[in-house]
This record gives C-alpha cells, structure tokens and sequence, in this order.
C-alpha cells in the first residue's frame, strides 16, 4: 500500500519512474540498452529544468 502512495506522489510530483522506463523499452524499443538509473534521474533532471541551464528547483 505505502508503494502505491509514493508512486502516486511521485506521478503528481513529477518525478519519473526508472521500473517504468525499462518496462516501456522492453515492450516498445527492446532494441535499445537502457541508460543506468543514475543516467536516467540525470536526462529526466535536464529535459525539467532547461537541459541544465537551471541547476536549482526554485
């Protein structure tokens, strides 16, 4: 139950789900390696906040 909740949060938040980023490359790009979790947090930063133009939330 506590999962679903911070999944929840997260999706309201904004903030991206790396387990669901393998599961669309799996099922829709199986051809592709995926980018590490700490690479995937980085770009999903990035394409947020100006590519990394911005380097604060505020």
């Amino acid at each position: 139950m506590w999962s679903k909740i911070c999944s929840f949060l997260h999706d309201i938040a904004g903030v991206p789900s790396y387990n669901r980023y393998l599961e669309h490359l799996v099922q829709h790009h199986p051809e592709q390696k995926p980018l590490s979790e700490k690479e995937f947090h980085r770009q999903a930063t990035d394409e947020k906040y100006g590519g990394g133009s911005i380097r604060r939330c505020c």
